[in-house]
């Protein structure tokens, strides 16, 4: 797996790949191309922060109430859909 997001040419488009090598995109400008590299980053950035703040908070669930990462990643889940 690449590591980084990258834009390949093929013909007049500009294609967006993903790190794990599917396609986000095509567009007519390299600039669009960059765009969209720069918001996929920011999704996945924002992205980690919601999985480690899960993670935390399921270490923190197991602690609190002496139970297993399954019991405490279901509770966890099940409050997250009520959550506004």
């Amino acid at each position: 797996m690449s590591p980084e997001y990258r834009v390949e040419i093929v013909g007049r488009q500009f294609i967006v790949v993903d790190p794990s090598n599917e396609i986000v995109g095509r567009y007519t400008s390299q600039e669009e191309a960059q765009q969209t590299i720069e918001e996929c980053r920011k999704e996945d950035e924002g992205w980690e922060t919601a999985r480690l703040l899960v993670r935390n908070a399921i270490k923190a669930y197991m602690q609190m109430h002496g139970v297993d990462h399954d019991t405490a990643r279901h509770a966890i889940w099940a409050a997250a859909e009520i959550t506004d």
